[in-house]
């Protein structure tokens, strides 16, 4: 088991993705810090991979927007862990919704306070407990969009470029304190969303992805776990992309000339 024995926080991991990282490190022997914004969905997900895996899930609800929870937060891990090896920086804010010319500096500020903000904070105190007890690996789940935008998004898409600038900076700093720093950039990852969408509307989407499928949780984890683990030892700053393809494209094939 690659992290047995080791704490590792997963932000954002009631469900999807993040539920799938946090039982991906439950299987490999990892006391998993389980993190959602509501209590309830929190304690489903934790009794689930218990379930399953037999692993020590710790409940950790939290909003990471809010600077008193985050620090409660990291104060349960210090009286139940005394410390942590690995933090998952997967907790998001979709900011589906307003072009562009329609979005308040209300919302601007909402999806940022959850993507840049809160991540920030949490990164912050993890890595204070990390250096203290000589090192640690941080990894941001962030997205292909901050290099290749997609409409009425550009508050979210604002928010993962400066997460890219974020990973760079932490891993300079952080580096000659043994604390690594990475990013995995997801492009479409298959989640509950995709069950709405008109067959032929996903049909289009999988047509722009190179290998002709979108991601699966258990992909974006299994990347999440190679940069959190020893076999990633001499990587840090590093920008680890699970996207099928799709940024290494001009156009789609039924668009080129």
């Amino acid at each position: 088991m690659r992290f047995k024995d080791k704490r590792v926080l997963v932000t954002g991991a009631s469900r999807h993705t993040g539920y799938g990282i946090a039982l991906a490190f439950a299987k490999e022997g990892a006391t998993v810090i389980l993190n959602g914004t509501t209590a309830p969905k929190v304690a489903e997900a934790a009794a689930s991979i218990r379930s399953e895996t037999g692993a020590r899930i710790i409940e950790a609800p939290a909003n990471i927007a809010d600077r008193a929870q985050v620090e409660a937060m990291f104060e349960l891990i210090k009286r139940e862990c005394d410390g942590l090896d690995v933090l998952i920086n997967n907790a998001a804010h979709l900011g589906i919704g307003p072009s562009f010319l329609e979005t308040s500096l209300d919302f601007l500020a909402e999806v940022v306070g959850v993507n840049l903000f809160g991540t920030f904070h949490v990164s912050q105190l993890a890595a204070r407990m990390m250096v203290a007890q000589g090192g640690g690996a941080i990894v941001h789940i962030g997205s292909n969009t901050s290099e290749r935008p997609i409409r009425s998004r550009s508050a979210y898409v604002a928010s993962k470029g400066a997460l890219d600038g974020l990973t760079r900076a932490m891993a300079i700093e952080l580096g000659p304190q043994n604390v690594r720093v990475n990013m995995v950039v997801a492009g479409y990852i298959r989640t509950t969303r995709w069950d709405s969408l008109d067959p032929a509307h996903a049909a289009r989407r999988r047509a722009n992805i190179p290998l002709g499928k979108e991601a699966t949780p258990e992909e974006i984890a299994a990347a999440a776990m190679f940069l959190a683990s020893d076999e990633s030892s001499r990587i840090t700053g590093a920008r680890l992309v699970v996207d099928g393809g799709v940024t290494t494209q001009m156009v789609p094939p039924d668009c080129e000339v």
